[in-house]
């Protein structure tokens, strides 16, 4: 009885932790190397397998943006869980009102999110093809 008890804790402990360590919820960074870029993702989970946000892009060193905030109730993300770590959905772009396909991956030894521009939205935008995000 003490080891099948002992081993429904570790069994929840593991999970926990490992869900823990895949968070997706909060504020992410990215600047680009010649620091020219920058790109916030505000991520919060609606469900399990959802995760909604926000989006503000920073290009040329603040002559382009493409920033959709929280201030006004709108998002710009919107994520389905396809596996373990891994986001597909859309974004859609603050300045062309066009949505773009996106994928975010969690990349669990650096603690970063991988952000991958699968379709690229028409019209005009500011948003980088591949960005590695940090907190």
């Amino acid at each position: 009885m003490k080891q099948t008890l002992l081993f429904l804790f570790l069994l929840i402990f593991i999970s926990t932790s490992a869900q823990q360590s895949q968070d997706f919820a909060g504020n992410w960074f990215w600047e680009s190397p010649d620091g020219q870029n920058t790109m916030e993702l505000q991520l919060e989970y609606e469900n399990q397998n959802r995760i909604v946000g926000n989006h503000c892009v920073v290009f040329y060193q603040g002559k382009k943006t493409d920033c959709k905030r929280n201030d006004t109730g709108a998002l710009s993300i919107n994520l389905v869980k396809i596996a373990e770590g891994v986001y597909d959905g859309t974004i859609e772009s603050a300045v062309s009102f066009t949505s773009g396909k996106i994928r975010l991956q969690y990349i669990d030894r650096e603690k970063a999110i991988r952000f991958y521009l699968k379709e690229v939205p028409p019209g005009e935008f500011y948003i980088p093809k591949e960005a590695f995000l940090m907190r």
